[in-house]
């Protein structure tokens, strides 16, 4: 099947809106020494975090990549949520992750071009109101960091300021949070917390539909 095409999207601007509480948030288990410290500085800023990680997306993604390891295989997916405000800082909620059927290796992944439709029908099936907010990918036994070509995908895929690159390794046990700097140029670490969607009740949203037609070949 065709690779699809998004032929429209709906932009809207970062509403106003209280981040998750401190009686929520955790560390991540697999945080390095640095992510650590990154986390501390965040939390006594007193300001949002850049990235809040939901429990039900890190428990996808995690087991997602677990379950290549052993293969040493990557893997890939979206990250789904909302762009907010609060008191001046800008922050992202990543509520849920979709992938669908890969093609992968030990140092290269893409999506199946005949898996589309199925990781469309997830992100309708999200349940709310989404914004695509970045990607997650693993790089077993390699540690984390984006590699010249994860770094051609941020910028080409995900040039927003608000997007987020997340990279796993879970043969190290290693987890890190990316996105762009100097227009795009280079790429730094940034801080993000786990955060307890138990005592988060959400906002009802309408659901996002893509509109998606399939490319023709040439």
């Amino acid at each position: 099947m065709p690779r699809p095409k998004i032929v429209r999207e709906t932009k809207r601007e970062p509403q106003e809106r209280e981040p998750p509480g401190k009686e929520t948030l955790r560390l991540h288990p697999w945080f390095s020494d640095e992510s650590i410290g990154l986390f501390e500085s965040a939390l006594s800023s007193g300001r949002p975090f850049p990235v809040y990680l939901s429990d039900v997306a890190e428990r996808k993604i995690r087991e997602h990549a677990m379950k290549e390891a052993p293969r040493r295989l990557e893997v890939l997916g979206f990250l789904l949520g909302e762009v907010s405000r609060w008191k001046g800082s800008e922050y992202v909620t990543c509520r849920d992750a979709v992938t669908t059927k890969l093609r992968s290796s030990s140092s290269k992944v893409r999506f199946s071009p005949d898996a589309f439709p199925s990781l469309f029908l997830q992100m309708d099936g999200s349940g709310f109101d989404y914004v695509l907010v970045g990607w997650y990918h693993s790089h077993p036994g390699h540690t984390c960091f984006l590699s010249r070509t994860d770094l051609e995908t941020q910028r080409s895929m995900f040039d927003q300021p608000f997007h987020t690159a997340l990279v796993i390794d879970p043969v190290n046990e290693d987890i890190r949070a990316f996105r762009l700097i100097r227009d795009g140029q280079d790429y730094e670490e940034v801080p993000f917390a786990l955060y307890t969607t138990a005592l988060r009740p959400h906002s009802k949203g309408r659901t996002r539909r893509l509109k998606v037609k399939p490319v023709k070949p040439e």
